[in-house]
């Protein structure tokens, strides 16, 4: 596997939710990605500036850009016993 590519088991939620609605999974997942990178590429279509935004406001949100921060304070902040 290279290491741009990522085999994931989707939950039966997701599915289901996908299926009401009519669409294909992988195309959630690729606009998802395509907002919040930006990107307008040949497999990757992003969904318009209001989705963008949205996309990187739930990144924010969650906190995923700050993880290596945190992780490095943990580290560096370590006391000796």
């Amino acid at each position: 596997m290279s290491s741009n590519t990522l085999t994931l088991t989707l939950p039966p939620q997701f599915l289901s939710l996908c299926a009401t609605h009519g669409v294909e999974p992988e195309t959630v997942i690729r606009g998802f990605i395509a907002d919040l990178c930006h990107l307008r590429t040949a497999e990757y279509h992003t969904n318009g500036s209001d989705e963008r935004n949205l996309a990187d406001d739930y990144y924010q949100r969650v906190g995923y850009a700050h993880w290596r921060e945190t992780e490095e304070a943990e580290v560096g902040g370590e006391e000796e016993e």
